[in-house]
């Protein structure tokens, strides 16, 4: 493949990144209104919170999340794997499919009528699920040209073949929900599997590829990612069972801890502490890092409801909402600015922190922790100040963001470049 082919598919990332930004922003904003309205009666009902956390899951890890993704995807990989796939045509395809289903399960949460929220919501769910399965071409083309011994090996293009996968999980779990199990099962395979190894691989993709700190060796890839797919198919499947009574919702709590922990061991957490901090650090995102080192407190999170009890919680997993509202959305934003400033083409040792998101997501973190474990805040109502604090916390931080994407896009300071530095070594193999 010449130059020039591959240059042309670089470089087309930020109408997702500007479009995940936009829809996490009303995400927020919708997520806040429905709390203080309550129009559903969500707590008094245990199948209907059941129902709105299954289409608030797949909506944020199928919507914003998966944009942003989706946008890394688009602008790296090409040249990674040297695969001309990633037309424009299919990145606004995509795009068009995604928005639309997100506009579809907005609507219908402000519509304040329940049976127009389901209809509207199985709309949007279908669209969002045909925006993943309209992504089969690439996926199909990276894993043809894989490579079991790179940087990020399996993690890297196992994803596209799971996004296939997960978008018809999520079809057949909402249209088969009547059948005890099977949205708990949606919900698991969407976040255990789908979300988590996407963030687990922006993990490898950052510190092992990207900076080069060597934090996993290459040929142990393999026995860690069959670690971490044996865990998370353990936790879908205890979850499908807790959806039918089967088994205690310990067992789930404690599923999902294994699976953060693994997540954390991933990489070598010694020496990603050693090379951030101290005389020997060098740079790097601080976002991501700051996800990261959130992985083993969700955690303890995740397992503490064994001993404190679960609450107005039961039913539902706190923790998926906390990695991908707090760890996760740092580790894929943090992964995503640094790759627009490579494409500045900005020096590592000139690079700052966006410290307004990143303290801003921090807070949020704190916050919706205490939000989702504090009944007197979700259900009795006395106390609100720290959902408040979290959706300030949260719109500020994706403005924040947003605005820092503005303000490179329309008044740079930088030269932008098509291929991003670093990612031009692939240019020459």
């Amino acid at each position: 493949m010449g130059e020039h082919e591959k240059e042309k598919f670089a470089g087309s990332y930020l109408e997702l990144f500007i479009a995940s930004a936009a829809m996490f922003l009303l995400f927020a904003i919708m997520i806040t209104w429905l709390i203080f309205k309550s129009p559903y009666g969500l707590f008094d009902d245990d199948d209907r919170l059941r129902t709105i956390n299954f289409i608030f899951i797949v909506q944020l890890s199928l919507g914003p999340m998966f944009a942003v993704l989706a946008g890394i995807a688009f602008d790296t990989l090409p040249l990674v794997y040297k695969i001309p796939s990633f037309e424009r045509t299919s990145m606004r395809h995509f795009l068009q499919l995604n928005i639309l289903g997100q506009l579809f399960i907005l609507i219908g949460v402000f519509s304040t009528d329940w049976d127009v929220l389901i209809e509207l919501s199985g709309i949007g769910i279908v669209l969002l699920s045909l925006s993943l399965i309209s992504l089969a071409s690439p996926a199909i083309d990276i894993f043809r040209t894989k490579n079991k011994v790179d940087e990020v090996g399996v993690f890297s293009y196992t994803p596209g073949v799971l996004l296939i996968l997960c978008g018809f999980v999520v079809i057949a779990s909402w249209f088969l929900r009547s059948i005890n199990g099977l949205m708990e099962l949606g919900v698991s395979f969407t976040v255990a599997l789908f979300s988590c190894m996407q963030i687990a691989t922006c993990l490898l993709s950052h510190f092992n590829r990207r900076l080069g700190w060597e934090v996993a060796r290459p040929k142990s890839l393999q026995f860690k990612f069959a670690l971490f797919f044996v865990i998370a198919i353990a936790h879908i499947v205890v979850s499908t069972l807790r959806g039918r009574e089967l088994v205690e919702e310990d067992v789930v709590d404690i599923s999902l801890t294994l699976l953060f922990l693994v997540m954390f061991f991933i990489i070598n957490p010694k020496r990603v502490i050693q090379l951030s901090f101290g005389s020997l650090a060098k740079p790097h995102s601080r976002m991501v890092l700051g996800g990261y080192l959130l992985l083993p407190i969700l955690a303890v999170i995740s397992i503490g409801p064994i001993w404190t009890g679960h609450g107005a919680t039961i039913g539902i997993q706190p923790a998926h909402w906390l990695l991908l509202g707090s760890s996760g959305f740092l580790i894929v934003w943090g992964f995503a600015l640094f790759l627009h400033e490579d494409h500045l083409h900005i020096s590592l040792a000139n690079r700052t922190t966006p410290w307004i998101p990143f303290l801003s997501l921090m807070a949020g973190c704190i916050l919706i922790c205490w939000s989702l474990y504090d009944k007197n805040v979700l259900t009795t109502g006395k106390n609100y100040a720290p959902f408040i604090g979290w959706a300030v916390a949260q719109i500020v931080g994706i403005l924040s963001l947003t605005y820092l994407l503005a303000r490179h896009i329309f008044f740079p300071n930088e030269n932008w470049h098509r291929v991003p530095m670093f990612y031009n070594r692939f240019l020459s193999k």
